[in-house]
């Protein structure tokens, strides 16, 4: 147990530590606090760390324990280094993100800070694409479905087509009593969430898909014109229906005000991929980059199932 917690340790205090030795100060290796083997704690290292942990040190904190933290620090990393933990591959790919991410941070994050998005390019985007900032026109329908069940017999799917009939017949002598079917629907539908409300199944959207209706019936409703209108009788293999138009919405654009939000998120995303585009365009036409296309036909995508998640290492001294 005692020897996983130390690897776990070992491992990030690498990283740490070649890191820091990669941009630790140059000068008269005399001047330090402490030494551990051949590695020193500067009085730079010191105040820096101090820095670093903020709210996490007091002044009324003694600094010989903080140098103590800094000294197993570098007992852990001199240790590991030489356990050949500096070769390990897992510990150099880490070390290549950290330096990588240091070096986007502080190269291609700023550019994209300075990235703006003006109230001209705002409007002029929501004029020039009106298509996308529209409501989609809707329909209110009102619908009776006389189910088949399966293995009806053709006896009992004539009683159920007379069954329709009637009530279609029904439904006509009261257009223009009721917007819905009204009792017409309570009397005939097997729809038993619409049925006591006349049939009214709410509005529907142009292309909106619902299961419980089949495509020939949202077709219907899509295609209806005039308020009041009952469609004929559509005959499907489950069942009989009918449908009334309750009402229709004709699309409308958004108010400018309401989708500049949206707008702002979409210019701001698509000035960004450009500005990271080309940042690893000049990156590439500055560091040759070669893929072995064949060798990559050959790899096959690790099964999920079969990997086995990490357990988080201990916190490093001091933290």
């Amino acid at each position: 147990m005692l020897a996983g917690l130390f690897c776990f340790a070992a491992f990030f205090i690498i990283i740490y530590g070649l890191i820091w030795q990669l941009n630790r100060e140059k000068g008269d290796s005399s001047h330090f606090l402490a030494s551990v083997g051949d590695q020193t704690i500067t009085a730079e290292q010191f105040i820096r760390e101090m820095t670093r942990r903020s709210g996490n040190f007091h002044p009324e904190e003694p600094k010989k324990t903080l140098l103590e933290d800094m000294i197993r620090l570098n007992l852990l990393y001199a240790a590991a280094l030489k356990a050949g933990y500096d070769n390990d591959p897992a510990v150099m790919d880490t070390i290549r993100r950290l330096v990588a991410k240091k070096y986007r941070s502080e190269h291609l994050v700023p550019l994209m800070n300075r990235i703006k998005v003006t109230d001209e390019e705002l409007e002029q985007y929501y004029n020039s694409h009106p298509s996308e900032f529209r409501t989609k026109k809707m329909w209110r329908a009102a619908v009776i479905q006389i189910s088949i069940p399966k293995n009806a017999s053709p006896e009992k799917k004539a009683r159920l087509f007379e069954k329709a009939v009637n009530a279609r017949k029904e439904a006509l002598e009261r257009t223009g009593k009721t917007h819905s079917f009204g009792s017409v629907a309570v009397k005939y539908s097997d729809h038993q969430s619409s049925r006591y409300r006349g049939g009214d199944t709410g509005w529907f959207a142009t292309g909106e898909k619902r299961r419980a209706f089949p495509l020939e019936v949202l077709k219907v409703i899509y295609t209806q014109s005039s308020l009041g209108d009952v469609s004929p009788l559509i005959n499907m293999q489950t069942g009989f229906y009918i449908v009334k138009s309750m009402g229709i919405k004709e699309s409308a654009p958004y108010p400018f005000d309401s989708v500049k939000t949206k707008i702002h998120y979409q210019l701001l995303k698509e000035k960004k991929e450009t500005v990271t585009h080309e940042f690893y365009k000049k990156l590439k036409s500055d560091i040759p980059v070669h893929i072995d296309s064949e060798k990559m036909k050959t790899i096959d995508v690790p099964d999920r199932r079969t990997i086995k998640k990490r357990p988080k290492p201990p916190a490093l001294p001091g933290q």
